[in-house]
């Protein structure tokens, strides 16, 4: 029983190989003709040999004669092909074999270049029989596969190839990649490991052959005079060319990518090259676990978190995260259920990259599957998130029309929630408010020093109760935001604006009432005041150390002043949510080194903003846009405007507040690193930092003797990764690039991103960290990331430069707010300017030119 069919058989057992070659025929991609024997043709021979006769079954195999009419339609097909003129090959295709799970690659013997009729009938015999091989049957042992063999066989035309080689069309070690590995002449040399092959590697997401490695092919494999192969010397004028051309790989790729989308998993593919045409021999699943492709982005997170962090930081920061992902799946109406099911996404929400904090990508995503309108939702979050590349391979959950029907209710009443919860918002944020500032008076009323540490650890189990754990009307405004602004980008799409995000960046501007702005003016107000006793303004310029202490003793009613300003915004500073940041709350001196930028800066009255011109010219502009629109367009575009500037207005207020909560806990943790000290747990006050949560849980309960080596180990591991350079994105597995040289070529003119206009020139100062110079006054900040924190700095500075950042990004909003010119997404900027040097920046443009003075 032979088949030749060119539709796959139902009936017969063909084994996986032979099922791959009907379906990769079936779609159109080029197959050199086949034929089958199926198992069912060598099982009457079997017949009566228990399944663990191995040796017998063997023995029955390789003697097996195929009947003669079976031996008449091979030999008819067969000459249809040309043969013996064009040799075949004989290969197995056991039932179990190139499977999903199994592949028995390279197990079972193959037979090259036949050219006689009985030479075929020998090979059927032989591969049948190999299925009784001694690896074989380990490989059976070692997966616990039964002893019993279906062997069945194909016969295939032999193609005299110029290349050979096997195609990955997902690599595992790096499944961003497709991966081809060829030689010169028949890849039995590559597939056995005999020769060295050249190896191509594409990126899947755009064809880019973004790299290779060739090697030196001194022989290759061809067709033997008789029968079987032969090795031969490869010409040296192209022993170390590629071997395959540009055209064949671009075909391997498509053709590539076309059988993985239609096998529906990454294949594991044998070609064959000839002058004329790429053919596919094989195709069978890749077995081997691909594993899943994590991206870590810290496009917008940076802002709160820039350099490098802490272990207690990364801790606090992580449980945070989860502790607020969970309340807000119960303010969307989630079932418990699934809240438990995703406890992994949530716990995992953030990573840390030698010392870096960054955002999961994956768990976000995740996250969003379990909402509706998945692909608006993610193109809204990543405007929010300020990813400049969006990640692509976690795709929405597919839903039968039953599952979506079923799931209609919930979603509705969960819609039904969400609604409610924003036209509640008003409320609820004075409820919040009210809330929260019982929770913050009270607390610094306390003298924290005077607290044991268990009264410590109670005091934070408080704050974990009573607000972390209570964050859901921020969350729900997080959302409005996001939602809002999608919507609002879209309508403004619709009428016109083909940058949308640059418009609203100056339709917005020129709000003095976000929160962020408010510290800004009352620091003014005190540098104005201070301005009014020069004996006052002298000693602040002169900066004396126990600065605090004197301003207390001599200038009593500044004094009061100054500690109205830091108990409202004392926990405002450069990285402030970082715990281990030394805020003006901890630290005084740092509010008078702010202080001491605004009386070296020539200041007088009210800060102006500078922006109101931009948001008339902006609103100009949106009523041309509008003018032959539909009443209720207008309308409907102009009342969006407005929610999302309230809304954003409550989210910066309500960022201040996150603010004062990371303050609390702060301060709680420096007073327990004191009495840990103290008790000779750790060495410093401030190793705290370098513990974790539990950890630190596990010393106030007397768990544990001394942490003070393993903290003293981070230190030096923290350090170590100050000193390195981490990109803003991590991919996870990650593959190879060509290294750069580090520094070389570094232009005088680079761009970034125009976030608000005008043009400067002045002295570079670059920040990278809270404890480098702060004297910004009449300079140009260059850094690589910025908070809200650094508001206090900005009104004496004259403009910003920031390595990465984001448009709708929170310091971004304050920059639009204060009139400076700002640039974003500055490549490698704080690596290419130098403190002290001159720049001149043009925030309309994002054209960055460095000046060079002529020295006579």
């Amino acid at each position: 029983m032979i088949i030749y069919e060119r539709a796959t058989p139902s009936h017969y057992t063909i084994g996986g190989k032979a099922q791959g070659l009907y379906r990769l025929q079936a779609i159109g991609v080029p197959v050199p003709p086949f034929l089958v024997i199926p198992a069912e043709t060598f099982a009457p021979s079997l017949a009566g040999l228990p399944p663990d006769a191995s040796d017998r079954r063997r023995e029955t195999l390789t003697t097996f004669t195929l009947a003669d009419e079976d031996q008449a339609a091979i030999t008819h097909i067969l000459r249809k092909w040309g043969f013996p003129e064009k040799p075949v090959v004989v290969r197995s295709s056991m039932a179990g074999e190139d499977g999903q799970v199994h592949t028995f690659a390279g197990l079972m013997d193959s037979f090259m270049n036949l050219k006689t009729p009985e030479a075929v009938c020998r090979a059927v015999a032989a591969c049948a029989a190999s299925g009784y091989s001694e690896r074989v049957l380990a490989y059976r042992r070692q997966k616990g596969l039964p002893a019993d063999v279906q062997p069945a066989v194909i016969i295939q035309q032999q193609i005299t190839p110029v290349a050979s080689g096997v195609l990955f069309t997902t690599f595992p070690d790096y499944p961003q990649e497709m991966a081809a590995h060829a030689v010169y002449g028949f890849g039995e040399g590559l597939v056995q490991g005999e020769l060295d092959a050249d190896e191509f590697y594409w990126l899947k997401a755009n064809g880019v052959l973004h790299r290779q490695r060739l090697a030196t092919k001194t022989t290759q494999l061809v067709a033997g005079l008789y029968q079987g192969l032969r090795t031969e010397a490869v010409a040296g004028t192209i022993q170390q060319q590629p071997c395959l051309t540009p055209s064949q790989l671009a075909t391997l790729f498509a053709v590539g990518t076309q059988i993985e989308k239609v096998f529906g998993s990454p294949q594991d593919i044998e070609f064959a090259v000839t002058r004329e045409a790429v053919f596919i021999v094989q195709s069978r699943p890749v077995t081997q676990a691909i594993p899943e492709i994590v991206v870590y982005d810290n496009a917008n997170i940076q802002e709160s978190y820039c350099g490098v962090t802490t272990p207690l930081t990364f801790s606090f920061a992580s449980r945070a995260y989860a502790t607020v992902y969970r309340q807000t799946m119960h303010a969307l109406g989630l079932p418990g259920k699934t809240i438990a099911q995703q406890e992994n996404m949530v716990r995992n929400l953030l990573g840390l990259v030698k010392g870096r904090i960054y955002y999961n990508i994956n768990n976000w995503y995740r996250g969003l599957q379990l909402l509706p309108s998945f692909n608006q939702n993610k193109a809204d979050m990543e405007r929010m998130m300020g990813l400049t590349e969006p990640v692509d391979f976690v795709k929405d959950i597919r839903k039968t029309t039953g599952r979506k029907l079923a799931m209609l209710p919930g979603l509705l009443l969960n819609l039904g929630r969400l609604l409610w919860a924003f036209a509640r918002l008003d409320q609820s944020i004075r409820v919040f408010k009210a809330r929260f500032d019982t929770y913050y008076t009270r607390f610094y009323q306390q003298d924290l020093t005077a607290l044991p540490a268990e009264a410590l650890w109670q005091e934070k189990t408080r704050l974990d109760r009573g607000l972390l754990g209570n964050w859901s009307v921020p969350i729900i405004n997080d959302f409005y935001v996001m939602m809002t602004n999608g919507r609002v980008v879209r309508q403004l799409k619709k009428a016109g604006f083909s940058e949308p995000d640059v418009f609203l960046s100056r339709y917005l501007s020129g709000n003095r009432q976000i929160a962020g702005t408010q510290p800004l003016l009352a620091i003014h107000r005190l540098a104005v005041t201070a301005r009014r006793e020069p004996a006052l303004c002298d000693v602040i310029i002169r900066f004396p150390e126990q600065l605090h202490a004197y301003v207390r003793q001599r200038h009593p009613a500044f004094y009061e002043q100054v500690s109205q300003f830091i108990h409202q915004y004392g926990d405002r500073t450069v990285g402030e949510l970082k715990l281990e940041t030394e805020t003006m709350r901890l630290a005084p001196q740092v509010f008078y080194q702010y202080l001491r930028n605004y009386l070296l800066a020539d200041i007088s009255g009210e800060p102006a903003t500078g922006q109101t011109t931009l948001h008339q010219a902006a609103a100009a502009e949106l009523a041309d846009k509008l003018k032959h629109r539909a009443a209720p367009h207008r309308y409907r575009v102009l009342k969006n405007l407005g929610r999302l500037q309230q809304a954003i207005e409550n989210r910066e207020r309500l960022r201040l507040e996150r603010t004062r909560l990371f303050g609390m806990y702060r301060a709680l943790y420096v007073a327990m690193g004191r009495l840990l000290t103290q008790q000779g747990v750790l060495a410093a006050e401030r190793d705290i930092f370098y513990l974790t949560e539990e950890e630190i849980e596990q010393a106030v309960a007397g768990q544990t003797a001394s942490l003070a080596p393993l903290a003293g180990q981070r230190k030096d591991e923290f350090r170590r990764y100050e000193q390195e350079e981490v990109p803003g994105r991590v991919v996870v597995p990650s593959p190879p690039v060509a290294e750069e040289t580090a520094g070389a070529g570094l232009p005088d003119t680079w761009y970034g991103t125009g976030c608000v206009p005008g043009v400067v020139t002045g002295e570079a100062i670059v920040i990278t960290d809270p404890r480098d110079d702060l004297n910004v006054t009449g300079k140009i900040v260059c850094a690589l990331r910025t908070d809200p924190g650094w508001a206090v700095l900005f009104p004496t500075c004259r403009a910003v430069l920031i390595e990465k950042g984001s448009s709708l990004s929170h310091s971004v909003i304050l920059l639009r707010e204060l009139g400076l010119p700002t640039i974003i997404n500055i490549n490698g900027l704080t690596r290419a300017v130098m403190s002290g040097q001159t720049l001149t920046i043009n925030g309309q443009t994002g054209e960055i030119r460095r000046i060079y003075h002529d020295p006579h």
